[in-house]
């Protein structure tokens, strides 16, 4: 079972997220029933992994806008020293 489960999977990933998706909800080329509940489990560890993509960036893009901003800052301060500092 465990490599049958295993080829399930790779048909999974080469047909992709939405490809599967639309086959458990037409009922199609998900026979037996524990094919179907491999579909299930592996459309939900999809979704999990692609949260965490989304909220790592988010954080990436928040961090990027800090720092953006904190540059255009320091380069104000550094424009106001020198022109006033003369």
């Amino acid at each position: 079972m465990p490599n049958e489960e295993e080829g399930w999977i790779a048909e999974f990933e080469a047909a992709g997220d939405d490809e599967v998706r639309i086959r458990l909800y037409r009922g199609s080329g998900m026979h037996p029933e524990a094919k179907y509940h491999a579909a299930v489990g592996w459309l939900r560890e999809q979704a999990r992994a692609r949260k965490i993509r989304e909220e790592e960036i988010h954080r990436y893009v928040w961090w990027t806008l800090c720092a953006a901003v904190l540059s255009v800052i320091v380069g104000v301060i550094v424009l106001v020293v020198t022109w006033f500092g003369r």
